[in-house]
């Protein structure tokens, strides 16, 4: 099965994502490093995303998945 297809991996990374967004949204103006993990957050599982949807269009990964 596909992660992009797996209902609970994709609502993880949306609920995080979610949060990440709503906290930039409500946090104070000096709190700078909330600010830089949250943005941090919705960059990575943006990232996630984008290659998950990259992989599949290709058929499969560019290297092999493991460790080297």
């Amino acid at each position: 099965m596909s992660l992009r297809d797996n209902e609970a991996f994709q609502a993880v990374l949306d609920n995080q994502r979610s949060s990440a967004l709503e906290a930039l949204a409500t946090m104070k103006r000096e709190d700078e490093q909330g600010f830089y993990e949250a943005q941090a957050i919705v960059r990575v599982i943006d990232g996630i995303k984008a290659d998950l949807d990259q992989f599949i269009r290709a058929g499969k990964p560019p290297k092999a998945i493991g460790l080297p």
